[in-house]
């Protein structure tokens, strides 16, 4: 079976060594790794504390600092995001740590699994913006193309928190018992950063959180949450002083070839909303002014 990342930039890094300083046997939990494992599949997710160190942390954070990003907040100069750092340097460090390793093993029960991609999202102080509710299925075509819904018992997403999380930055939010009801309808939107996204619609939202419960999960940094990508999830922005930095790190049972028809048409689709919308945005500002809408009738020309 071939592994592949459907992303590009993936680089090599000397670790100097560091290896066995970051690779500690985890604390999180005094449960079973297999006990763990069930109230994963019952729940749909699992949230542990303290799985990276604090000494991985601060590695992380540094290394942060000497990488170029790759996207930057519109209009600013604050960094979004720094693309697939699944290989790269310290960061490699962190799909091999021996808590995420043993929570993969147990859950595909094999090792033939793959880390797709590895990225830190950076929602920045001030004005870091919401994520829109959606599922991780949704864009199966784009990071998984060859698989398809019925594969997502075989996909895990695992999110890191590198700062601390809190509700008033905008930590992450889920809706347990969400993905009971497959892959959910999904509208085509451009999101606060003016990329491709897919949005829950209103009224499945209103349904969802009428019969279960939206649970907000603070985390610390160096917490994990393991979730399934049927969990219906998002996050608020970001009105606070501080940014808050956090690992998007996504698995998969390695089980099928990347289909490369699918992933050029999945990601035309998307490039292609994006230019539909923004030109019809630009007609429309063409043809006439929303602003007059402030004047009062009797000033309007």
């Amino acid at each position: 079976m071939v592994e592949w990342t459907g992303l590009e930039n993936q680089r090599g890094s000397h670790l100097r060594g560091f290896e066995s300083l970051f690779l500690y046997k985890s604390q999180s939990s005094i449960l079973s790794m297999e006990s763990i494992i069930k109230q994963y599949r019952t729940d749909g997710y699992y949230f542990a504390e303290n799985v990276l160190s604090q000494d991985l942390i601060t590695a992380l954070k540094s290394q942060l600092t000497t990488i170029e990003p790759k996207l930057y907040i519109p209009y600013s100069d604050v960094p979004w995001g720094y693309g697939n750092l699944v290989d790269y340097g310290v960061f490699s460090l962190v799909p091999k740590h021996e808590y995420i390793q043993s929570f993969c093993t147990t859950l595909f029960e094999n090792d033939n699994y793959t880390f797709n991609h590895l990225i830190v999202n950076n929602k920045g102080a001030f004005f870091g913006s919401a994520v829109e509710w959606h599922q991780e299925m949704s864009n199966i075509g784009t990071y998984a193309p060859g698989y398809s819904v019925e594969d997502y018992e075989n996909f895990m997403q695992i999110y890191i928190a590198l700062d601390d999380h809190t509700i008033d930055n905008g930590c992450l939010k889920i809706i347990p018992g969400s993905d009971k009801f497959g892959l959910l309808g999904h509208q085509d939107i451009i999101g606060d950063n003016l990329g491709h996204k897919r949005r829950i619609p209103r009224k499945t939202l209103q349904y969802l959180s009428d019969e279960y419960e939206i649970k907000n999960i603070p985390m610390r940094s160096g917490d994990v949450l393991f979730f399934n990508h049927l969990m219906v999830h998002g996050s608020s922005a970001n009105y606070t002083n501080k940014d808050r930095r956090g690992i998007v790190l996504q698995v998969r049972l390695n089980t099928k070839d990347k289909d490369q028809r699918v992933f050029d048409e999945s990601t035309k689709h998307r490039r292609d909303f994006v230019i539909s919308e923004m030109k019809g945005m630009i007609n429309k500002l063409e043809s006439t002014n929303p602003y007059n809408d402030f004047k009062k009738d009797e000033e309007k020309e």
